[in-house]
């Protein structure tokens, strides 16, 4: 009787080790992947602020040197998120929708956050700049979720067309052209930007 209960008890140790990993595992794991999420949203944030700046290199360099002026981008790849060529040819932006709040808005001498940047009376999601990329965030409608947006705003250098046999939004890998058309409207050079696979 005694051999019996020697293995009930090896058994019931087994069961017990078992459910302490497992929890454990879970705790550690609900824990930790968050935090591997946001890593990655941010690592992606700093790959694609990267990819807009030679974007925005690249268009003004087209516009400087005039009509018939060409640039290549090869490999163009969005690895998450979403690229976006304004249909009113005044920006270039790109999307992320993110549980980690890359960006806190700016306050004032009385501790508000700055909403109304251009003095219209309207209120503003505070936009922060890093060379000519333009960075706001906004909250979703979803709890603890955030839209974070990168743009390039050419309304008063350029105007962007998009002349592509996709429409947006763009994700994924693509050859980018960005041609300087010889057009002009309103005083602004025509920009085309090509997305091919």
């Amino acid at each position: 009787m005694k051999r019996l209960d020697k293995k009930g008890d090896v058994w019931i140790s087994v069961v017990m080790y078992t459910a302490i990993g497992v929890i454990a595992l879970t705790l550690i794991l609900s824990a930790g992947l968050p935090l591997i999420q946001k890593m990655r949203d941010k690592n992606t944030v700093a790959q694609t602020k990267n990819l807009m700046t030679i974007v925005d290199e690249n268009i003004r360099a087209v516009v400087g040197e005039g009509p018939g002026s060409r640039r290549f981008l090869s490999p163009f790849e969005i690895k998450a998120g979403d690229f976006y060529v304004d249909e009113d040819g005044e920006r270039v932006y790109w999307v992320l929708k993110t549980t980690a709040k890359m960006v806190e808005p700016r306050w004032d001498s009385n501790g508000n956050p700055t909403l109304d940047a251009n003095n219209d009376g309207e209120p503003d999601i505070p936009e922060f700049r890093e060379g000519s990329i333009r960075i706001y965030s906004n909250e979703s409608i979803i709890v603890d979720e955030y839209l974070f947006v990168m743009g390039l705003d050419y309304s008063s250098y350029s105007d962007i067309k998009l002349e592509s046999e996709f429409a947006n939004p763009f994700k994924g890998l693509y050859s980018m052209t960005i041609e300087n058309t010889g057009t002009f409207v309103d005083n602004k050079p025509v920009i085309a930007i090509k997305l091919t696979l």
